[in-house]
């Protein structure tokens, strides 16, 4: 029996690290923000964003679902991946439009733009469950 010791952080660790750092940025979001969602420190998420602790794979799913990527995303740039998300496109579960709004919403850096559009959406889905309901009475 051999004592296996915990692989140690490397530059894969580092890319992904750095990859989380930047997407959580461009969503507008803190570390704190970030580890209060994970349940873990500022300073946990510091040290994943660094590359000096490494993401466990459940934790990177959970962070790439709360910033609205694929996990893929984050190995996008790690030399000899082949799972980034160009090699993901035929498991797309989304539509092309689907796909063009989310990426839209991806390139809004403001916070207060997010959130306007995201209000300008809730009202649209609401005014069309409402006529979709109204509709289905009327056939009755």
């Amino acid at each position: 029996m051999t004592n296996a010791r915990p692989r140690q952080p490397d530059e894969t660790d580092q890319i992904v690290g750095n990859k989380v750092r930047e997407v959580r940025k461009s969503r507008g979001l803190t570390m704190k923000q970030l580890a209060s969602h994970l349940g873990v420190s500022y300073q946990q998420v510091q040290k994943y964003e660094i590359g000096s602790n490494r993401i466990p794979v459940s934790r990177l799913a959970t962070i790439a679902q709360l910033l609205g990527v694929s996990v893929g995303m984050f190995y996008d740039q790690v030399p000899g991946q082949h799972f980034a998300e160009q090699d993901q496109q035929g498991f797309s579960i989304l539509s092309t439009d689907e796909e063009r709004l989310l990426a839209a919403f991806s390139a809004i850096s403001s916070p207060e733009a997010r959130k306007s559009l995201l209000a300008v959406a809730d009202q649209m889905a609401q005014s069309s469950k409402e006529m979709d309901a109204t509709n289905k009475s009327l056939q009755i």
